[in-house]
């Protein structure tokens, strides 16, 4: 099962584009299982509550729709996860809170994926290369005894965490959210991945994933997916818009600060023409 992790569309003045995203969404549907919106691919934590409370309203998502909720306090967690449960969220993707990190205690963890769960199905999203914090692997596995509180997307690349999970939170659904580690997620359990890079080669992720669930990966395959995987995470969603718009998609541009140009591009644009001479992009 691969799921987008899709970028939000801003126009140069930096304004969320809701007819942008739609036209992406309905692009990428023949090709993916599901979608998640407003995630860290999707710049939300440069978006105001309204702000994504209007985008959701303006979308309509055609397959299973993951929602990211995270935010500093459960009271601006639970005003996102209202606002998208409202717009058809059928999971609420939830990181939890990083800057007061040392006062995320186990009883704090609870008190905040807990609350989030009264709105609606929670999925915990650990992602270390963004919160710079620490989600405990004994937290998850209690977490995951709570009836709404029923899978994991994991971007850390950790297989060992993986495996913990496997072991120590039974029926708790694991999702990987790395692209370069996805055969050996698929080893360690992973049923699906939520990937940054299924914007723009979702049918390379989809087949090395049920290669890897087959047990018949392709080692060329297998190759060229953790080659755009690595470069397109190296250069985060700056690259991975320049890319889309390079191939007509309707990307649309970073949110200020970000730059809109990357400096990986002269290295990216020998590997999209690959990707392209083989089939293989959006």
């Amino acid at each position: 099962m691969i799921v987008p992790a899709l970028v939000t569309p801003f126009d140069r003045e930096g304004r969320p584009d809701a007819a942008a995203l739609q036209e992406l969404i309905d692009r990428l549907a023949p090709s993916v299982d599901g979608f998640l919106l407003l995630g860290s691919t999707g710049e939300a934590v440069t978006l105001a509550p309204d702000e994504r409370a209007r985008l959701l309203a303006g979308v309509k998502s055609p397959g299973p729709t993951w929602v990211g909720v995270g935010d500093e306090s459960l009271a601006l967690a639970r005003r996102h996860a209202e606002a998208a449960v409202q717009h058809g969220a059928d999971v609420l993707l939830a990181m939890p809170p990083r800057f007061y990190d040392r006062a995320m205690t186990a009883e704090a963890f609870r008190a905040y994926f807990e609350g989030l769960a009264e709105v609606g199905e929670v999925w915990l999203y650990h992602v270390p290369v963004f919160t710079k914090s620490a989600f405990p692997v004994r937290i998850v596995a209690e977490l995951a005894g709570h009836p709404r509180v029923t899978g994991i997307k994991d971007s850390s690349g950790e297989m060992a965490r993986l495996e913990h999970y496997r072991r120590f939170a039974p029926g708790l659904r694991i999702f990987s959210g790395s692209g370069t580690t996805l055969p050996a997620a698929v080893a360690s359990g992973a049923e699906g991945a939520i990937l940054a890079v299924a914007n723009l080669a979702p049918r390379l992720f989809a087949r090395v994933f049920a290669d890897a669930r087959a047990g018949r990966l392709d080692p060329g395959l297998a190759g060229l997916a953790y080659e755009t995987a690595e470069l397109m995470g190296r250069g985060g969603v700056t690259l991975l818009k320049q890319a889309l718009r390079s191939l007509g998609v309707p990307a649309g541009y970073p949110r200020a600060p970000m730059a809109v140009e990357s400096p990986l591009w002269n290295e990216a644009r020998p590997l999209l023409e690959r990707l392209g001479e083989e089939g293989w992009l959006l």
